[in-house]
């Protein structure tokens, strides 16, 4: 008898299929990439107790050259200037540190070494960095992120092999983070304004104040009377009070910070006198009292009758000297601050610095068009379609790739009544105070800075 096998019936394929790759790589905050600094970046800031220089310092904005190592972002707009613009030094001590010069890809030179931009763009093509075609700010990219903790100066070789390391048994950092999607706090760093004649000719004005409109002219000192015509101060000030006003031709006006943001003028007037907290307290203390509204730009002080400017500010001669946020401060490799006029809501950018400005869109400045920036507004001659779709596509370009978050707060200092609680050695630098309760409740991310009382709160969202 036959007998019959049994025959299975098999499922060709598991429930599960073909394995899917997994397509997440990491949280979006601080992104798992092999990052280095660019072993080719002049040093910065020496830090002593790590006995070693910064590259590129906390809360920079940074970017990623075409070595695919990190730099700061601001040196692509560095770079994207003038054929012979100088765009990059070296100094001895770059040479002494062993930093890589980015034209040879050997050592610095023991004398250091300055190229302009033609220089380092004919440089880059030589060491294939750049395609012939392109320019020296080619080799950075558009921002990545920014720098979550300072960057120190590239150890050397890989990393790993200490055969190749400038000091062989030493090496900070093997790897860096590129932060991303964070709320950041900022320090607001103002410009020093130049020394502001005080009035016209001992003129004083009986109209209402208009802020921003004082300065070397005849409106800028205004009588009780113009004090009270202004509706921000109407219920303070009655026509008739002891209390006269010098409207600054900047503002808002950084507060007065001897260390720091000092208001002085010519007649050393303010050096012997008192700032006080309200425009009452002027009034009724006297002449040895000065009130300064920071917001709007005005400075109140004690005139019997209210009606001339105080004898002691002799107008048309005497000039202050003062910091304001509305022109934008030079910025410095060291700290990353704001600088310029910002308010919340506004987006920000970054400078040839690395540091926050506000973004304004403007063709006329949009990256350049064959090396170099473009010098204003176009004037497009003939028509040339060419022309004006580089400038259109620059600005649409810039658009999306230069604006890196937004301002969600302004905060003003101090905070917590870390001013109402003083610690001793205020006669040391700033940098060796107590932060906050000897740097008159500052936090020590203004006090070094060289900023004065505002902390932008920036949310970097946009990488």
């Amino acid at each position: 008898m036959a007998t019959r096998m049994y025959e299975a019936n098999f499922k060709q394929w598991d429930h599960s299929g073909n394995v899917v790759p997994e397509v997440e790589h990491s949280e979006s905050q601080y992104p798992s990439a092999e990052l280095k600094p660019a072993a080719w970046l002049p040093v910065q800031r020496y830090d002593k107790k790590n006995e070693s220089y910064a590259v590129i310092n906390a809360g920079k904005v940074i970017a990623v050259d075409r070595e695919g190592r990190v730099v700061p972002a601001g040196l692509r707009k560095a770079f994207e200037v003038g054929a012979g613009t100088t765009v990059l030094t070296y100094t001895t001590t770059d040479h002494d540190e062993g930093v890589i010069d980015l034209a040879t890809g050997a050592t610095v030179a023991g004398a250091g070494a300055t190229y302009t931009q033609t220089q380092l763009t004919a440089a880059l093509k030589t060491r294939n960095l750049i395609r012939s075609t392109e320019y020296a700010c080619d080799f950075i990219s558009r921002p990545v992120g920014y720098a979550p903790y300072s960057f120190w100066k590239w150890c050397g070789g890989d990393g790993y092999n200490p055969a190749q390391f400038v000091q062989h048994n030493y090496c900070l950092q093997t790897q860096v983070a590129a932060g991303c999607d964070k709320v950041l706090q900022i320090p607001h760093l103002p410009a020093v304004e130049t020394a502001e004649v005080m009035g016209d000719g001992g003129v004083i004005s009986d109209i209402a104040i208009v802020f921003g409109g004082g300065g070397p002219t005849a409106v800028a000192w205004k009588s009780a009377t113009g004090i009270h015509a202004t509706l921000k101060y109407a219920s303070l000030v009655a026509a008739t009070d002891n209390v006269v006003a010098y409207v600054f031709n900047e503002y808002p006006v950084a507060k007065n910070i001897s260390w720091t943001t000092p208001i002085t003028d010519s007649a050393s007037n303010l050096a012997s006198m008192t700032e006080v907290s309200s425009i009452a307290d002027v009034i009724a203390g006297g002449s040895s009292y000065y009130y300064i509204d920071y917001e709007a730009g005005v400075m109140f002080l004690y005139e019997a009758g209210g009606n001339a400017v105080p004898a002691a500010w002799t107008n048309g001669t005497t000039t202050i000297t003062y910091y304001s946020y509305e022109n934008v401060a030079t910025g410095s490799a060291n700290y990353a601050t704001v600088i310029g006029d910002i308010n919340v809501g506004d987006f920000v950018t970054f400078n040839a610095t690395s540091d926050y400005i506000k973004w304004v869109p403007d063709i006329g400045t949009c990256s350049g068009n064959a090396g170099d920036v473009y010098a204003g507004d176009p004037d497009y001659p003939g028509g040339v379609a060419a022309t004006i779709s580089a400038q259109l596509e620059g600005f649409m370009r810039d658009s999306v790739m230069q604006v890196i978050g937004q301002v969600v707060a302004v905060w003003t200092w101090p905070r917590s009544a870390l001013d109402k609680v003083a610690t001793q050695y205020t006669q040391l630098s700033v940098m060796e105070r107590m932060p906050g309760t000897a740097t008159l409740g500052m936090t020590d991310a203004l006090s070094q800075s060289g900023s004065a009382n505002k902390m932008v709160i920036i949310n970097f969202c946009a990488r």
